[in-house]
């Protein structure tokens, strides 16, 4: 599994705002081109999102944590890709983690490829962007990381 997770000052509801609505993920997501669903998420529901090389698919809501978490399955061919987005409320703000996982035929070989140092970059800009947008729109001005929480790629 490859994660980043960062602790700012911004509100929990802000950043949980911008991964329930699918029509923000191109703004932060690291290969959405665009995302939208044909109502509100659910658990087992799809959103159909089309990646920035022109892919488009639909990923399976496999979890929805009220106000709080959101995972993906996507299937590409020969992978299959979970993504989970997770916000804590903290006392000084939002705890924010991003994580991704491969698996299927295809994995091994992007892990001999440098996938994991690839996408733990990707994650790292994603998180922040998350952050950034969040700070917007509650207008604090806020966003700044409140600690240097490492990112982690085993």
């Amino acid at each position: 599994m490859i994660e980043t997770v960062r602790q700012a000052k911004v509100g929990a509801p802000d950043v949980y705002r911008l991964y329930s609505d699918p029509s923000t993920w191109s703004d932060w997501g690291h290969n959405a081109k665009w995302a939208r669903a044909d109502g509100p998420l659910v658990e087992g529901g799809t959103v159909d999102v089309r990646a920035n090389y022109g892919k488009g698919y639909p990923c399976r809501i496999r979890r929805l944590g009220a106000d709080r978490a959101l995972e993906l399955e996507a299937r590409p061919p020969l992978l299959t890709v979970i993504q989970t987005y997770e916000v804590d409320a903290k006392p000084d703000g939002a705890r924010v983690r991003h994580a991704l996982e491969l698996s299927g035929p295809l994995s091994g070989i992007l892990r001999l490829g440098g996938a994991p140092w690839f996408y733990q970059r990707l994650l790292d800009r994603e998180v922040e962007k998350v952050i950034e947008l969040a700070a917007a729109h509650s207008g604090s001005g806020a966003g700044m990381p409140t600690s240097d929480d490492a990112p982690t790629a085993p």
